[in-house]
């Protein structure tokens, strides 16, 4: 199923059993009748045996059914009951069993069915939707919420499940959700904790087992969701993203653990982790596509299997970051690329791997690199005809206008190269010329501790000697000395082709 599908789901279904102060009338029929346009906007069938007693309505038997993307087959879900109250002032009150049974059936067209059954439940889950049918705001909060799989029949046999449950306490938020040509769903939401555990075994040997644990501290979730009417089609990304499709979401968290087991045919595997923080962005739209992934004070260690030993990991920060144009235009567009592995340490045991005689610091290593930039995108990147196109040599992929290193470093085993630069590309001249014509900037480089990690790694007999000189040789070429064991230096590009290196004319 697509991604943007199960968003689509999962957001209709967050936004249900989630929701502010009244300031019109909604009623119990609004609510119900627009989750219903909202989940057959993505696609889905959806039945419900309908009744009203006094000012509640209750729907029972909810069948959901949806067919699954290339026609793989059929995705169908079935919950008992809910029941929508209007309170007499404008507002509703949504309520769900303490507990009830989710059936999750998905029918594949070429395959054997598999049958799911989860067991739905919360503590004093409250939710109250207040505006008017275009324009609803809901406010809710539980004490905790918990999914739990049962069972899981696939061909025709019963796999036992032990524990298959996700769990999340102390949860608060609001959402609005405005309707027009574009459905928008703005959310924020916070909880105490979120816990999830595993553990399967094999159904043919009680011996073998996978067994995971998770929680994360204080999860937080602020975002957008825009979707226009009746154009929802994820085959069809790129026509979505021009009739206004866009996702803008952050999420966060204070403090992550993992714990995994992994046991077949006698060998065990096990993997403990842990993060201080963490924070995960993801934004599309049709200007551009944003990734950022990061964590702070995270710890990874592993054992078992082939690993011939523990290996224990610690990161101070790591960060992943991804900005990037997905629709073709004219107009300048920015992009950027960000990677950080920062404050890395080993224990002792791996580093007396590469240094048993101890001659090489042990400091934490970093490296890290950001790169940001702009240009223009030549093809619609969520088009699978542009991309064919493209692939052929039909289109050109685009041009660049510039590029900006904000900042490189390498810092390892003593030694730290730091980096900044910049440079302007007049796209048609580069590719015409055979050389560097039409590039025009500079990049300044600072490099210490060089000399002094050589020597370290001639004496270990890890580099010989004359390849040693070699590099000094280099460096002699191409930086000039700034203090002991400290070199500068400043490459420059000229737009005539000329190439520069601390002033001196090297090509």
């Amino acid at each position: 199923m697509s991604t943007w599908m199960k968003l689509g789901g999962t957001t209709a279904i967050a936004a249900l059993m989630t929701g502010s102060a009244a300031f019109a009338d909604v009623t119990a029929q609004d609510v119900w009748g627009d989750w219903k346009t909202y989940m057959q906007g993505f696609g889905y069938g959806v039945t419900g045996t309908e009744a009203t007693s006094g000012n509640t309505l209750t729907v029972s038997d909810i069948a959901m059914s949806m067919a699954l993307p290339e026609d793989a087959g059929m995705l169908k879900m079935t919950l008992a009951e809910m029941n929508f109250t209007n309170n007499g002032d404008g507002t509703v009150t949504v309520g769900f069993p303490a507990s009830q049974q989710v059936d999750v059936n998905i029918v594949p067209t070429r395959d054997d069915p598999v049958d799911l059954v989860f067991d739905y439940s919360n503590q004093g889950l409250t939710m109250i939707v207040s505006g008017s049918a275009n324009d609803m705001a809901y406010a809710y909060s539980a004490a905790a919420v918990q999914l739990a799989l049962k069972s899981v029949t696939a061909e025709g046999k019963t796999v036992p499940v032990k524990m298959a449950e996700l769990a999340i306490h102390n949860i608060n938020g609001n959402s609005t959700v405005k309707t027009g040509n574009l459905r928008t769903i703005a959310q924020t939401m916070q909880a105490g904790d979120l816990g999830l555990n595993i553990d399967f075994a094999n159904p043919d040997n009680a011996e073998e087992f996978v067994k995971i644990g998770a929680t994360l501290g204080q999860p937080t979730f602020n975002g957008t969701v825009s979707i226009p009417a009746g154009a929802f089609d994820p085959s069809n990304m790129a026509a979505m993203l021009k009739a206004g499709f866009a996702v803008d979401g952050k999420y966060g968290y204070t403090g992550g653990k993992m714990d995994f087991q992994f046991v077949e045919r006698g060998d065990t595997v096990q993997v403990n982790s842990s993060s201080d923080s963490g924070a995960f962005e993801v934004t599309m739209s049709a200007d551009m596509l944003k990734y950022l992934v990061s964590a702070k004070g995270q710890t990874v260690n592993m054992m078992g299997g082939d690993i011939p030993f523990p290996i224990d990991i610690k990161m101070a920060e790591s960060l992943l970051k991804l900005v990037m144009p997905v629709s073709k235009s004219d107009t300048t567009q920015d992009f950027a690329l960000g990677i950080t592995l920062g404050g890395f340490e080993t224990s002792d045991m791996i580093w007396g791997l590469i240094d048993p005689t101890a001659k090489l610091p042990h400091d934490p290593a970093t490296v890290a690199i950001d790169l940001s930039g702009k240009g223009k995108l030549g093809f619609d990147v969520m088009d699978p005809e542009q991309q064919k196109a493209l692939e052929r040599g039909e289109v050109m992929p685009g041009e660049v206008e510039s590029l900006t290193l904000n900042n490189l470093e390498v810092t390892a085993a003593g030694a730290s190269l730091t980096g900044t630069g910049a440079f302007a590309f007049d796209f048609p001249k580069v590719m015409m010329s055979q050389g560097m014509q039409g590039i025009d900037g500079a990049l300044d480089l600072s490099l210490t501790g060089a000399n002094g990690l050589m020597g370290k790694l001639v004496e270990m007999g890890l580099v010989p000697q004359d390849q040693i000189m070699g590099v000094q040789m280099m460096m002699g070429m191409f930086a000039v000395p700034a203090g002991e064991d400290a070199y500068t230096s400043k490459l420059e590009v000229k737009a005539d082709g000329q190439v520069l290196a601390n002033g001196q004319r090297l090509k």
